[in-house]
């Protein structure tokens, strides 16, 4: 009967070391696939985080100038601009007040159209002279009409208010006027002439001085 051939300790010594090395590399690369994974879970979770961040902000800086996201910008400086003259857009304006007005209702007077809005710095600035102007001028056949833009009528309501304004306002809601005529920033304001020609531009807000001679050399 032949014996079992016994292998030498140092050889089975081997096969175990060899076993345990390998359970070892097994174990280690499952740590090191679940901590990529775990690392992955969190790369994705700040990412989301990070992005829900950017999109409140957003949204909060649109709530607070939506005009400058609907693609106007704001003329902190006052200035003639070029305009070619042109027959004006006609258009029907809504007014916060009562009723409405028809530019082509207007004719036989010169018309001073200003693009304005309640959270428009520069629009604030010059609110009061607007307002002094459109008195002054009025025995004089000039007739001054605001169109608010992308604004609440609530806050449009409120600086009409706060400035004593009482010339025909209302909303251009769709921003269909301001398109129309062109307006790329806040303030803007235009000048149609008696027979109902879009003849002059200023963009920005209006010193006194300014605002009068724009209107004088219209007459």
């Amino acid at each position: 009967m032949a014996v079992p051939e016994e292998r030498p300790d140092a050889e089975a010594r081997s096969e175990v070391t060899e076993e345990a090395g390998a359970g070892r590399a097994v174990a280690v690369e499952r740590v090191e696939r679940n901590r990529a994974r775990g690392q992955t879970v969190l790369a994705a979770v700040a990412i989301a985080l990070l992005l829900g961040l950017l999109v409140m902000m957003g949204a909060a800086l649109l709530r607070q100038q939506p005009a400058a996201f609907a693609g106007f910008g704001i003329n902190a400086v006052g200035r003639a601009a070029e305009i070619e003259p042109r027959p004006a857009p006609g258009f029907v304006l809504d007014l916060y007040n009562v009723g409405s007005v028809r530019l082509s209702d207007l004719r036989g007077r010169v018309v001073l159209i200003n693009f304005w809005a309640s959270w428009c710095p520069p629009c604030r600035e010059e609110a009061r002279r607007l307002a002094a102007a459109a008195e002054a001028y009025a025995g004089r056949g000039v007739t001054f009409i605001g169109v608010n833009e992308w604004d609440t009528e609530e806050n449009a309501r409120a600086f009409l208010q706060q400035f004593d304004v009482r010339y025909p306002n209302g909303p251009d809601p769709t921003g269909r006027i301001a398109i129309d005529y062109g307006v790329t920033g806040l303030p803007e304001t235009y000048v149609v002439t008696r027979e109902g020609m879009l003849v002059r531009r200023w963009v920005g807000p209006f010193s006194q001085p300014e605002l009068e001679q724009f209107i004088d050399e219209a007459l």
